[in-house]
């Protein structure tokens, strides 16, 4: 039976690999606009009404109904998101953009190419 300090090198690695990004990623951002990632399973309409709690004003929803991007631009605005029950307050472009809806008409994937 392997004991569990031999588990513990891969545990930290994995650990690191994760939460890398998302250290970067709470940077200070001179922008306004942040995403608030809200608990899992909140829907739209239940991070409309936290957000209503806010002096945030909501500028688009993230990939997941429980993103949002919003104009949060003091200390004590984000404070208030906290304080309404978001868990992570990222840049908007954290993981690379992951947690951005994509357009279909900026989307590389989606355009034509002429073959000739």
């Amino acid at each position: 039976m392997k004991r569990i300090t031999d588990a513990l090198p891969i545990a930290l690695i994995s650990t690191l690999i994760v939460s890398t990004p998302l250290l970067a990623a709470t940077e200070s951002s001179s922008s306004a606009e942040i995403a608030a990632i809200f608990p899992p399973g909140w829907h739209s309409d239940d991070v409309m009404r936290a957000l209503a709690a806010t002096p945030s004003g909501i500028v688009r929803f993230g990939a997941f109904d429980n993103v949002a991007i919003v104009s949060a631009p003091d200390a004590e605005a984000r404070s208030a998101l906290m304080r309404a029950g978001a868990w992570l307050l990222l840049p908007p472009g954290a993981l690379g953009g992951c947690l951005l809806p994509r357009d279909p008409a900026t989307n590389p994937e989606s355009e034509t190419h002429d073959p000739s």
